[in-house]
């Protein structure tokens, strides 16, 4: 029992992470499109 207990947490945790990672490049991904925005609306990046 204590062994299996562990392996879910351990599923769970590798999850967790799995879903930050993705939040962080999605959130790095919406921040790069926002600055190139900025930029086109200045008129520098054509």
């Amino acid at each position: 029992m204590k062994g299996m207990r562990g392996m879910a947490n351990a599923k769970k945790k590798k999850i967790r992470k799995a879903i930050a990672r993705r939040a962080i490049s999605v959130d790095k991904y919406q921040v790069n499109k926002a600055w190139r925005n900025i930029f086109v609306q200045a008129g520098i990046i054509k």
